[in-house]
């Protein structure tokens, strides 16, 4: 089940950043202060997604690549800790289970009862978490693999998305810079 929402929510992530003309109308206010290359767009799609997009003048786009790829990574590295933590737990009572069967008693039988309920409990919470792990996984790789080809296919020129109308009311910006001849982003707040 999860893994189909999952699936879904990519799904509509793809969709709607893939639709520029939908959120082309907010983006005027969008500051860029060089020209990049087409070159120099593939490295920072490659760096992390949504780089490109925001140095390109793709402001909505560039913010849904980045927060799409920084969320599923997040709750990867969540799930996985998660896992291993249960994991180890896990083991522990199977041991305990297994000490439990092989001791002959009725004690030994009344403990192993509630225990393995409670071992087959845990093994749900490990599939669902392996499952959290997986997916999220192939949505970070989904998310990265649709920003490096928006990068090299979709994305226009520098000229064609040049956005250089300068607002006063703009209380954050997002120039590209270039430092010891490397592109990158420069966010940049006035107060």
């Amino acid at each position: 089940m999860i893994k189909y929402v999952a699936i879904l929510l990519l799904s509509l992530f793809l969709l709607i950043t893939s639709s520029g003309l939908v959120f082309a109308q907010g983006e005027e206010v969008f500051i860029r202060g060089i020209e990049v290359s087409k070159r120099d767009a593939i490295v920072l799609s490659v760096l992390f997604p949504g780089l490109v997009q925001m140095t390109q003048g793709q402001k909505v786009k560039g913010i849904s690549f980045f927060v799409g790829e920084a969320a599923s990574l997040i709750l990867f590295f969540n799930a996985h800790e998660n896992y291993n933590t249960k994991q180890k737990v896990y083991e522990r009572d199977t041991e305990i289970f297994n000490n439990l069967k092989q001791t002959p008693g009725k004690t030994a039988d009344k403990d192993a009862i509630p225990l393995f309920n409670d071992l087959k409990d845990q093994n749900d919470v490990l599939d669902n978490l392996h499952t959290i792990r997986n997916t999220a996984l192939i949505v970070a790789a989904g998310v990265y693999a649709y920003n490096i080809i928006d990068a090299i296919f979709f994305s226009s020129s520098t000229s064609e998305s040049r956005r250089a109308e300068e607002n006063s009311s703009n209380k954050l910006l997002v120039n590209s810079a270039v430092i010891d001849r490397n592109p990158g982003v420069m966010l940049s707040k006035r107060f």
